[in-house]
């Protein structure tokens, strides 16, 4: 079974919990997901499977969208509602204020890790130094883009004033860092209550299945060709072409666009190639 699978990560699964749970549910030995989702995040995960594995980095290279919340007045360990509360702050805004501060975090943005995060320093994830009481890293901040926020909703009550939005970003955007440095902007300091992962590029949520449901798993399977064909151009290629791109050589094709493409024999997906409008050579052999 070589194909890519859609998943609707539950609350409190880590995005390898639900890996594992895939490979049990189809019987299969190898598979990979493309971007990870924080326990205290839901939503969608691509999990490739067997072969398609190899398209794990072209897939996480995706932009991706959610939906979440965000309360503001309080500040957690974490930034989101997995961590203890640090602090409380008594400070009130209104939409406009919250309307305007957002604004700031769209396009180019610098952002950097959060402490409790997969990123590795050292050998080391960053969650590992956090749970050792290691806070003082000296961490590279990174640029990340934010392609659209929205602001959804804006509620408050006597307690909590909390806002609900919906967010398109590039890979490697932490939304939590987002809603932290809002509510640093806002001088009430927030926390991520709520996230959920609506599209990765041009796959969205629906027909995503639990992990465990095999059924449904099967149902909606992706084939390695449908894929590629919502990622990037498809190529079909003649018989001596396939052998020389079999071989990891490249073929001369002047006429297409420079870029990443799929290249198909019979249909059927053979490399991931990348075409320098000259020549095309392969990057990824699939089969």
């Amino acid at each position: 079974m070589d194909g890519v699978v859609k998943v609707n990560k539950p609350l409190l699964y880590t995005s390898m919990d639900c890996v594992e749970e895939v490979k049990e549910s189809l019987g299969i030995e190898k598979a990979g997901h493309t971007g990870t989702l924080d326990p205290h995040a839901e939503g969608l995960l691509l999990i490739c499977l067997n072969s398609a594995t190899k398209l794990v980095p072209f897939l996480t290279d995706l932009d991706k969208e959610y939906e979440g919340e965000a309360i503001l007045g309080l500040k957690t360990t974490t930034g989101d509602r997995g961590g203890e509360i640090i602090e409380e702050r008594s400070k009130r805004v209104s939409m406009e204020d919250v309307l305007e501060t957002i604004e700031k975090f769209k396009g180019e943005i610098t952002q950097t890790p959060p402490i409790y995060s997969a990123v590795k320093v050292g050998g080391r994830r960053l969650y590992e130094y956090a749970r050792m009481g290691i806070s003082d890293l000296k961490l590279k901040p990174r640029k990340v883009k934010v392609y659209d926020f929205d602001l959804l909703s804006f509620e408050e009550d006597e307690a909590f004033q909390r806002f609900s939005f919906r967010i398109r970003c590039s890979k490697g955007t932490y939304v939590r860092k987002i809603v932290e440095d809002i509510g640093e902007e806002l001088g009430t300091g927030a926390f991520l209550s709520h996230l959920k992962r609506i599209r990765i590029g041009p796959f969205d949520l629906g027909n995503a299945a639990r992990p465990w449901d095999r059924e449904a798993l099967i149902r909606f399977y992706m084939s390695i060709e449908r894929v590629l064909s919502e990622i990037m151009p498809v190529l079909e290629i003649s018989p001596k072409e396939a052998i020389r791109i079999s071989n990891g050589n490249l073929i001369k094709r002047s006429s297409h666009k420079k870029g990443f493409l799929a290249l198909t024999f019979k249909g059927k997906a053979l490399a991931i190639a990348k075409s320098t409008g000259d020549f095309i050579k392969p990057v990824r052999v699939l089969k």
